[in-house]
């Protein structure tokens, strides 16, 4: 976007996000449809299934349109909205239990599913390998090795805060990161965006 283009000055998230301060409600549109796609699929990194992230996705952008106020603009809109996506989604994978699930029919395993765990697995190395020291090693042994805070807390010499706070950055990176590398992985397409959107620009206070 050319941002000595007036048009392209005054189609720009800021400028966007003052009119809908102003009472503008309408144009929050927008922004919802600009960012749908990024905020799903962080969504989606972190929770297990379509469904779910659909429900943090409208979740997510009722919590932005309720504190766009507090957009400051030190950051771009969706750094800043990826934010939200990620704790939201990171609050209701904590929230929701596990539950086993019984199948009658065995289950069908296709090669198009191992392409896409293998798309997967790679992206999450990458992303893993970006991750500072000591923030690395607590996600490794918390999510991977599946030690609980007070054996990781042990093994890396830290206290159990340290350990839960390295924890909580580390997964948020990682999905933020998984965000910008996802094509082909976590598809969303138009219907879903029209369905989405929908649902947000109903829901608005």
């Amino acid at each position: 976007m050319d941002m000595a283009d007036p048009a392209a000055l005054a189609d720009s998230d800021p400028a966007i996000i003052q009119r809908v301060l102003g009472g503008a409600r309408a144009e929050f549109e927008t922004l919802v449809r600009r960012h749908n796609q990024r905020l799903f699929r962080a969504a989606r990194a972190i929770v297990k299934s379509d469904v779910e992230a659909e429900d943090v996705l409208q979740q997510t952008w009722l919590e932005v349109y309720r504190h766009l106020g507090q957009f400051r603009g030190d950051a771009q809109f969706t750094t800043w909205a990826t934010r939200i996506a990620v704790n939201a989604a990171l609050a209701h994978a904590r929230k929701t239990p596990v539950i086993a699930e019984v199948v009658d029919s065995p289950v069908t395993h296709t090669p198009v599913d191992d392409v896409g765990n293998a798309q997967l697995g790679k992206l999450l190395e990458r992303c893993l390998a970006e991750l500072p020291q000591g923030s690395r090693e607590v996600m490794v042994l918390r999510d991977v090795l599946e030690l609980d805070t007070a054996e990781t807390a042990a093994a890396l010499g830290v206290s159990e805060e340290a350990v839960r706070v390295r924890l909580h950055r580390a997964r948020a990176a990682v999905a933020a990161s998984l965000v910008d590398r996802m094509d082909g992985v976590y598809k969303f397409d138009g219907a879903r965006c029209d369905r989405i959107t929908a649902r947000v620009m109903a829901s608005l206070p």
